[in-house]
């Protein structure tokens, strides 16, 4: 049966060979396969488990500060996590509404059987996508390029292109206490093979790790303590293709509980016990995730931190405790949490555990995730050193394009940090690198005016569109609104304010306008919004005929309401603009700029920056080398102007 992954299997027995192979099925996979896929490339998806496509290994949520923008920003490009995720929804709220536009965003949680059964009937129905349960035992190369990869039964398949989306899975090693497993996560076996690989063509490898929570019986808890969290039916949907929710079920609450001062003394005496304190972990954690030990012993100030208790599936019993990932033994887990309000009879289904990882040093790929070392492999997920499911398929569908890009030989497609956060996060990971797990943050964006939640799809669809990538449906529904937005800022525009009668707006609460102004450029105005607009419009003779969308409102009022700002946030843009478009050769010599610092040549020998932007964002290079930079890189473009006209 095609449900069941045997129709990919069959039509898999047919083909010799593959545009793009991508290696994993997680959220960096499924993006990565997709997009190539959709891109009209014959795409072969290796996964060692059909029953894990898109699973939820960690949290059941989707989304949050900074990573619903990442969501959206895949769903704008024409990915599926945001789609999946409006159908398998079972809470959402939206995040940030107390602080402005910019970091405002969706969270959800989703139905851990329900997310990744739509996931996989997604992948095994797609055109040009084969999916096909197997072991990849290594890459194959042939002349310093990928050609293919070999199985562990020792099967070779070829390719143009190969995508590595392991997640955890390189050399994985589970703890619970003094419990070592060799495994990338509860239940499933490490991969081996493809670390050794990496290693074999130069990659710097680091160990990593990460954690998860205990998961605990909803049956058992006294949710009458806790503060209850309901969701918020109206918040929005994460796909620009959904007007609403799609979700299956009436949405479900979620709660709210604190740990304690019995909790932290609990943790205070048995810390040794924990696998990252007793020395048994040697991977680096992440800073922004950590662990329940580690909130108790760098933040010995707090008197407690926050806990919410979390519905996994609709009908199982599972309840996700976010807020207390952890790598003590079971039998500590269980006391820990019965300190916890709500949770003093708490039954523990599945203990919380840590897990070490190979990593792979991404200051070793180029901005487009594609392998230094080795042309036409691309890197996606958690193996570069990232934290996340919304990190991981922003990821996969960059590498997903630029390796269907490469395997017909066509230019790779950029994306500026300037224009979505995923380019923020590809750049920050390929020019910084990663001392520890990475996680997006919209404080790590210094265009975050520009780069909503609320307008991923105006940043990106573009882009999708131009591609290849953008479907029907999407691209008529986003011109159409484009259109409404235009429509409606033009009315607004046309018509002036200076000279109108001063009552007619203390009745609005606005001061006189002592210069020429349009109704646009009043929406900057304090307590002005566009209805106030329609009705001031329609009191001096002139009714608007403004969109009833609310989408398209919304836009229209943000664009007058940070009209000043964001005009100056987009000649920043440009600005930056300029030097990532002065792209440096890859084998550029820095040595013949004889006046560049010891130190910056060095850096930049080391990372080989792909244009001067990303030349002047990599730490320690000296802004006077910049200069020295920009002004060889143009003498060298001039240079080769005049000798091509001659």
């Amino acid at each position: 049966m095609q449900g069941d992954g045997q129709g990919s299997a069959n039509r898999f027995m047919q083909e010799s060979s593959f545009d793009v192979i991508v290696i994993g099925a997680g959220h960096a996979g499924i993006e990565a396969c997709l997009a190539s896929a959709r891109l009209g490339r014959k795409t072969l998806c290796i996964t060692m488990r059909l029953d894990r496509i898109g699973h939820l290994p960690c949290n059941c949520s989707i989304g949050g500060p900074a990573k619903g923008h990442i969501a959206r920003e895949v769903d704008a490009l024409g990915g599926q996590m945001g789609i999946t995720a409006d159908y398998a929804v079972t809470h959402i709220r939206k995040m940030g509404t107390g602080k402005g536009p910019s970091v405002q965003t969706l969270r959800a949680h989703v139905c851990k059987d329900l997310y990744p059964k739509l996931m996989r009937e997604t992948l095994l129905n797609e055109p040009n996508l084969i999916v096909l349960q197997g072991l990849v035992e290594t890459v194959l190369t042939e002349g310093n390029q990928v050609s293919g990869v070999r199985l562990e039964g020792g099967e070779e398949i070829k390719a143009r292109s190969v995508v590595i989306t392991t997640g955890t899975f390189l050399n994985g090693l589970c703890h619970e206490g003094t419990n070592q497993v060799r495994a990338a996560r509860f239940g499933e076996k490490a991969s081996v093979g493809l670390s050794q690989f990496l290693v074999d063509i130069g990659t710097r490898i680091k160990r990593f790790k990460t954690g998860t929570t205990p998961r605990v019986r909803y049956s058992s808890l006294n949710l009458d303590a806790c503060q209850k969290m309901d969701s918020e039916p109206d918040a929005g949907a994460f796909s620009y293709l959904h007007s609403s929710l799609h979700n299956q079920r009436p949405l479900l609450p979620s709660w709210q509980t604190w740990t304690n001062l019995q909790t932290h003394n609990l943790i205070h005496e048995r810390i040794h016990e924990s696998a990252m304190y007793s020395g048994a972990i040697e991977g680096i954690g992440p800073r922004y995730c950590p662990s329940i030990e580690d909130k108790i012993v760098r933040f010995a100030q707090k008197e407690r931190h926050p806990i919410f208790l979390e519905v996994e599936t609709w009908d199982g019993e599972e309840v996700y405790v976010q807020g207390v990932s952890t790598s003590l033994p079971v039998g500590t887990q269980v006391d820990l949490l019965k300190t916890v309000p709500g949770m003093e009879n708490v039954e523990l289904i599945r203990p919380g555990y840590a897990v070490e990882y190979d990593m792979a040093d991404p200051l070793q790929l180029t901005s487009h995730l594609m392998s230094k070392l080795m042309p036409g492999l691309f890197l996606a997920g958690q193996i570069n050193g990232t934290s996340g499911y919304e990190e991981a398929a922003g990821q996969g569908i960059v590498a997903g394009i630029n390796a269907a890009r490469f395997a017909h030989e066509e230019s790779p497609v950029d994306f500026p940090r300037s224009q979505s956060f995923i380019g923020v996060m590809i750049d920050d990971i390929t020019t910084k690198g990663v001392d520890d797990p990475y996680r997006m943050l919209t404080a790590r964006s210094e265009h975050r005016l520009v780069l909503r939640s609320d307008n991923a799809d105006a940043r990106l669809t573009p882009l999708s569109i131009e591609i290849g990538l953008c479907g029907e449906e999407r691209k008529t529904k986003f011109e159409l609104k484009q259109e409404a937005i235009k429509h409606d800022r033009d009315q607004l525009s046309r018509i002036e304010l200076n000279g109108i009668d001063h009552q007619l707006l203390a009745e609005f609460g606005q001061v006189t306008v002592d210069r020429t102004t349009t109704l646009f450029d009043f929406l900057r105005r304090p307590g002005m919004d566009l209805n106030q607009a329609e009705q001031i419009a329609s009191r001096l003779g002139f009714p608007l005929a403004l969109s009833k969308d609310a989408k398209v409102r919304e836009q229209v009022q943000l664009a007058g309401l940070y009209s000043g700002y964001l005009e100056r946030q987009e000649k920043l843009v440009a600005d930056s603009s300029k030097l990532d478009g002065m792209k440096i050769p890859a084998h550029f010599d820095y040595e013949a700029i004889r006046s560049l610092s010891h130190e910056s040549r060095e850096k930049l020998m080391a990372r080989r920056p792909e244009s001067v932007g990303q030349a002047s964002r990599i730490p320690g290079v000296r802004m006077s080398d910049i200069y020295l930079l920009v002004g060889t890189v143009r003498e060298n473009q001039r240079k080769s102007r005049t000798a091509t006209l001659a």
